[in-house]
């Protein structure tokens, strides 16, 4: 398992990177987790980063 953190701009333009994290569990699976809410997170079974989307 291992963790990193994800950008975030929370609205002033400045990119965080202590808000936001990502836990790999396993081959092939996904927690993306808000450090601030402990109830707000995702599991996913695929991962694509944000440049990727844009």
């Amino acid at each position: 398992m291992s963790s990193h953190d994800t950008n975030h701009d929370d609205g002033t333009g400045e990119d965080r990177t202590d808000r936001y994290a990502e836990l790999v569990i396993g081959t092939d699976e996904y927690v993306i987790y808000d450090r601030e809410n402990h109830h707000a997170w995702l599991q996913s079974d695929i991962a694509v980063s944000v440049a990727e989307r844009r």
